[in-house]
């Protein structure tokens, strides 16, 4: 099993091919005093932390209310470079925002020396070599909060993957030293890496890197302000599937980290 998880916060022809980028999901604020607010948040793959170059195409997206409900946001657009998506937040709390790549089956194919995404399983490829066969799901994060924060709405316990953070996301400043944890399908994943990338991060390169213990716990003293992006990458084998290789599972998860005072 390989596990890789990035503190950071990709459609997959698309969306199986972006691999290499970060997803990420950037609100247009994280913290507001007082609503009624509106809310805009873009979502895109791209080599460098929260610079738009390649659009996602349509997704689920997906806004979880401080009760527990969840909302569709009821404007969309859907450009070349990324999505941008509005919504009307009204109540005080703490609220999720999801960009969703549901779990589908692709299958790398070489055809006539080409290889290209097709989206099935491997077992119904009709002509060329299967390279490679995912089970894919990606989940890209924020959290904003009106007025004072509640309790972070909670993934479904039936998620493929996951990042919780021991503080309060609307919380987060200068020095603070963070447990993270890493949970898939409610389950601790052991000696989980994560990858961070901070404010300074232009590229693939982390600025910093987590081991976690067998509990797929590790630590991390936030070390300047700005916004940083989780990422948490699952991939496992699986041999006794005939309808793909591997489970290949991601979270992206954006937090903003306040200055000192």
């Amino acid at each position: 099993m390989l596990v890789r998880v990035v503190l950071l916060l990709c459609v997959w022809a698309a969306t199986v091919s972006c691999q290499a980028h970060q997803k990420w999901l950037l609100p247009n604020f994280f913290v507001a005093e007082k609503g009624p607010v509106w809310l805009s948040f873009d979502v895109t793959w791209s080599d460098t932390p929260f610079a738009a170059e390649s659009g996602i195409g349509e997704q689920p997206l997906a806004v979880v209310r401080p009760d527990g409900r969840r909302d569709t946001p009821p404007s969309v657009f859907v450009g070349k470079t990324k999505s941008v998506a509005e919504v009307e937040l009204t109540d005080p709390g703490t609220y999720r925002l999801e960009a969703i790549d549901p779990l589908t089956y692709w299958a790398q194919v070489e055809i006539d020396g080409k290889e290209k995404w097709l989206r099935v399983p491997k077992n119904e490829v009709k002509e060329g070599t299967v390279k490679r066969s995912d089970l894919y799901w990606s989940t890209a994060v924020a959290y904003v909060t009106i007025g004072e924060p509640t309790d972070v709405p909670a993934a479904d316990a039936s998620e493929p993957l996951e990042l919780t953070l021991s503080q309060h996301p609307s919380r987060l400043a200068v020095g603070d030293k963070l447990e993270l944890r890493v949970v898939s399908y409610g389950k601790d994943v052991p000696s989980a890496e994560i990858q961070i990338f901070g404010p300074t991060a232009t590229g693939h390169d982390p600025t910093d890197t987590v081991k976690c213990n067998m509990e797929g716990v590790g630590s991390y003293e936030l070390p300047a302000a700005g916004r940083f992006l989780f990422s948490i990458e699952l991939e496992q084998k699986t041999p006794d599937d005939p309808k793909a290789d591997l489970k290949s599972f991601h979270v992206y998860l954006t937090v903003e980290v306040r200055g000192e005072g």
